[in-house]
């Protein structure tokens, strides 16, 4: 599969030796663990892969011997051994890791266990050029740890690492493990990551980070939407294992719909038009349908296609035709809000359409690929 965007490289940090995990952890680190007949790392992996990440630096530590067996064979798996992982708490997982990234990259805790489309939500162009911290949903009792402050733009205020529930810290957001560096914030936290893990490594790699936000900036994205799962007890684990993640209904069924009847509801980005464009022009084959709602004819996704299906003058395109009560709907940006509702009233009533990359939507189905539909003789 072709890239997505500018991410090209991830790293999984799984060195540490898990003792919270009592008996389950005792030979093998908790990512060995199975989920689902599959190990949770290796599955983790696999997701990394299916949306063409090809460089995958795993932090190994405890049980080193067993994590380099298993990858002993896999060319896009850079195993980095952290030898302290006993005495440190991350940062020096981090700093070896980063040693081995030069661009833009994604970072997983190896434990996690989270339905395909948030991989792909997070590796996607929705974050192209951003640092991005991952929150799930509103900090509550009793959480502890990493939490997060962010404006009304989504600009990210504050970060702290806390030891027990706070009610003072309530209109904060609790941090999840994943977050993606950007083009402009690699560099300077590569650095300062290398700084602080020479002082000690008996702290967090958020620390370098949460010291000098006015030099790393960022931006906050709730992933509250997706299935994601972390464990870190015997019991968490066990309930985890039971639940099925990121089950999907069959796909609808693929219709032909008039490209005038379609109503765009964000713009889009002129130089991804013209990148589509040439592609479909060279392929001469189109590969990937509209996703439509049912009522009033609304592009849910399929924007940049729309623009070149009227570029080529096509009369008409393959789409998927959904219910929007069936669809789930968020903002890209914290200071738009949107509803199903609310993007009809706008889109219908108002004739006025979204800025680009502020309407997500997230289905219950796969989008399949399109074999044998052809320009010239299908859609013209």
């Amino acid at each position: 599969m072709k890239k997505m965007n500018e991410i090209e490289q991830v790293i999984i940090l799984a060195a540490g030796r898990s003792r919270r995990m009592e008996h389950l952890s005792k030979s093998k680190p908790k990512c060995l663990l199975e989920y689902n007949e599959e190990i949770i790392l290796c599955r983790l992996i696999r997701q990394i892969k299916s949306y063409g990440i090809k460089k995958i630096v795993v932090t190994i530590g405890y049980r080193a011997d067993l994590m380099k067996q298993l990858f002993k064979n896999d060319e896009d798996v850079i195993l980095v051994e952290n030898k302290l992982y006993e005495e440190d708490v991350n940062i020096q997982s981090m700093n070896l890791a980063l040693s081995k990234i030069d661009g833009p990259c994604v970072i997983f805790e190896a434990d996690t266990l989270m339905e395909d489309d948030l991989v792909k939500y997070v590796l996607g162009s929705d974050f192209e050029g951003k640092s991005v911290w991952f929150t799930k949903g509103k900090f509550v009792n009793p959480q502890y740890g990493g939490i997060l402050k962010s404006d009304k733009y989504g600009n990210v205020t504050d970060i702290k690492i806390i030891p027990t529930y706070q009610s003072n810290y309530e209109d904060y957001s609790k941090l999840s493990g994943l977050m993606r560096i950007g083009k402009n914030e690699i560099e300077t936290f590569k650095q300062l990551v290398s700084k602080y893990a020479k002082s000690t490594i008996k702290q967090y790699y958020l620390v370098p980070w949460i010291e000098n936000l006015e030099l790393l900036k960022c931006e906050e994205a709730d992933i509250s939407q997706f299935e994601f799962f972390t464990f870190n007890k015997p019991e968490e684990y066990y309930q985890v294992i039971n639940r099925k993640i990121g089950v999907l209904q069959d796909t609808p069924p693929v219709e032909y719909i008039d490209i005038e009847k379609l109503k765009p509801i964000e713009n889009f980005d002129i130089n991804r038009v013209n990148e589509l464009e040439e592609k479909i022009k060279k392929d001469k084959y189109w590969t990937v349908p509209l996703i439509v709602e049912n009522k009033y004819n609304m592009i849910l996704d399929g924007h940049h296609r729309f623009e070149v299906a009227k570029r080529l003058k096509l009369k008409r395109v393959p789409a998927i035709i959904v219910d929007y009560n069936d669809i789930m709907v968020w903002s890209l940006r914290k200071e738009i809000k949107v509803s199903q509702s609310i993007v009809k009233r706008k889109v219908i009533n108002q004739k006025s359409i979204y800025p680009y990359k502020t309407v997500k939507h997230k289905y219950n189905f796969n989008i399949p690929v399109l074999k044998n539909v052809l320009i010239d003789k299908e859609l013209k």
